[in-house]
């Protein structure tokens, strides 16, 4: 996956390159993030890594991923190819 993500909670298992707008970040084992997360809650399973910038996310930018639709807004990424 390779763009912008705005999201409520975000679970990455394979690669993601590109900026994330998030409140809660899991890095899972096979998960590979490059570029800048901003969240106020950022987790790294043991082999997932992340190369890049973390900053935390704005007030701003919490109030308005809660405004949006009340829908579970979970994205969960996994490309990887199983052996």
């Amino acid at each position: 996956m390779r763009g912008e993500i705005y999201a409520k909670q975000l679970i990455v298992n394979g690669i993601l390159d590109g900026n994330c707008y998030v409140e809660r970040v899991q890095v899972l084992s096979k998960g590979r993030v490059s570029g800048k997360i901003w969240s106020n809650n950022l987790s790294i399973e043991p082999g997932g890594k992340f190369f890049g910038e973390a900053a935390e996310l704005p007030e701003k930018e919490v109030v308005s991923l809660k405004s949006q639709s009340t829908e579970d807004q979970t994205k969960t990424f996994s490309n990887h190819k199983s052996a």
